[in-house]
């Protein structure tokens, strides 16, 4: 049985809701579009214009700068429209052994950054959740998403990515 787009749940059957931390929107900010945006009441804006469920953000128009924080039970869809708009920044576990990197990561972004340590996300109340599950890449589709991770001061690598 196929879930509702607003029942996908993550592989271990808990929520895939998963909120970027306020430090790390704000530093790598200002996005135009987040289409993977936690739920109203969020805590913090991630961009200027949220689309959350039950609204589709992977059937909609994407514009301006998007940040991405994709549903990770079912990233590749979203990586692969990122892969097509090339403009935003991406924050995605680094499993680089995936076929999503190999096909919609690697081939596409401009950068990918490796901070340094694992991202504690949050709940959608804004607490910290306990544990990341994997450490964390951000991937720069632009120059000036590359200067935006350099300004914030993140301690990590980047990797230029194959093109």
């Amino acid at each position: 049985m196929k879930l509702a787009l607003h029942e996908r749940k993550s592989n271990d059957g808990t929520s895939d809701v998963w909120l970027t931390p306020r430090w790390l929107a704000y530093a790598l900010g200002p996005f135009d579009l987040d289409p993977c945006a936690a739920p109203s009441p969020r805590p913090w804006n991630t961009a200027l214009h949220h689309i959350e469920l039950p609204s589709d953000g992977l059937s909609a128009a994407w514009f301006g700068r998007v940040w991405l924080n994709p549903p990770y039970s079912s990233a590749a869809p979203w990586l692969e429209k990122m892969a097509s708009h090339r403009n935003g920044t991406a924050l995605i576990f680094a499993r680089v052994e995936t076929d999503a990197w190999h096909q919609w990561i690697w081939p596409h972004a401009y950068r990918v950054f490796f901070p340094k340590g694992r991202i504690q996300f949050c709940l959608p109340d804004g607490t910290q959740k306990d544990g990341s599950g994997a450490p964390s890449a951000i991937v720069c589709y632009s120059r000036f998403d590359e200067d935006k991770i350099r300004a914030a001061g993140i301690r990590g690598k980047f990797v230029e990515a194959v093109q």
